[in-house]
């Protein structure tokens, strides 16, 4: 009995310094500047920066409607391209092109917004994976610029052009079919195959092999704001998504993954990829496997602009 009363205490022993141990090594995040920004913020950027661009990413007519004074506009289509497959990381030469075009140049300050709670990240993202890391998101766009009561007009400014040069392509934050594919063959312990669209979508048209599923409206407050960088650790972490473990995001067409992206690194998250192709890029290809949930048949599905 005393034997095994001296194991047992042992056991503990060893199981709370296990304990003490994980509570000693808490994860690394990376520490960055705000990605993401207050609107309220907005009016003293205005007045204190020469060369700040404000990107306004509604639609043509919706800008013309009502934009902030003095922003340009650029939609998501100006910045994907549809080959293989929709919505995918336009060239770097129309990149470039385009910033020029818009008046925007290499020491331009960049801030974004937009109203459907994607298309601002998706042009972060772009900018960050080709070589910018000096724009921002304003948090719950074009709404949360109305509540803080700053100007708007329907007013198209004049825009001088300029030159603008990208660098190539960090793939430290892109991902092809192939690493997923390499993913699916050969198991990562440390990779995550994360999928961001709706539980219905993964019901209607599966999911890539082994993918975690978290739906990108949980990133977001009930006034479409961004959760705070703690709730975002937590949440992350509670579903196994420690920032030391590769992330690849995907969705439907790497839209909404843009949002969860520019979620993480603000949290100071940084081995995080976005797989461009998506799952409309897995799912065009028969030979791909697709893991549906049990007992359910694969369906079309409802075809969106993520």
């Amino acid at each position: 009995m005393r034997l095994i009363a001296k194991n047992l205490t042992f056991f503990l022993l060893v199981v709370m310094l296990a304990i003490v141990i994980a509570a000693c090594n808490p994860s690394e995040y990376e520490e960055t500047t705000p990605q993401i920004i207050s609107a309220a913020s907005l009016t003293d950027l205005i007045s204190n920066n020469d060369n700040l661009v404000i990107v306004d990413m509604q639609s043509p007519e919706e800008y013309a409607a009502e934009h902030v004074n003095g922003a340009v506009n650029i939609i998501k289509d100006d910045i994907v391209i549809n080959v293989p497959v929709e919505n995918m990381l336009t060239s770097k030469s129309k990149f470039e092109r385009l910033m020029g075009e818009k008046g925007i140049d290499n020491d331009s300050t960049i801030i974004i917004y937009d109203n459907d709670k994607m298309s601002a990240a998706r042009l972060w993202w772009s900018l960050l994976v080709y070589g910018n890391e000096n724009a921002r998101v304003i948090d719950g766009g074009l709404e949360a610029i109305k509540r803080a009561g700053i100007e708007l007009t329907g007013e198209v400014p004049e825009i001088q052009k300029t030159t603008y040069t990208a660098d190539e392509k960090n793939k430290a934050f892109l991902s092809d079919i192939s690493d997923v594919m390499d993913q699916i063959n050969e198991p990562n312990p440390n990779v995550v195959l994360l999928d961001v669209r709706t539980d219905e979508e993964f019901s209607e048209s599966g999911k890539v092999p082994s993918s975690v599923m978290y739906d990108y409206n949980n990133i977001f407050y009930s006034d479409n704001t961004f959760k705070d960088v703690q709730a975002t650790r937590i949440n992350f972490i509670d579903n196994g998504m420690r920032p030391e473990k590769e992330i690849i995001l995907y969705c439907r067409t790497s839209m909404r993954a843009s949002a969860v992206f520019l979620s993480l690194y603000n949290a100071g998250y940084r081995n995080i990829k976005i797989y461009d192709g998506a799952y409309l890029e897995w799912s065009s290809n028969p030979n791909n496997p697709i893991e549906l949930p049990a007992g359910a048949s694969a369906l079309p599905s409802k075809k969106d602009a993520s």
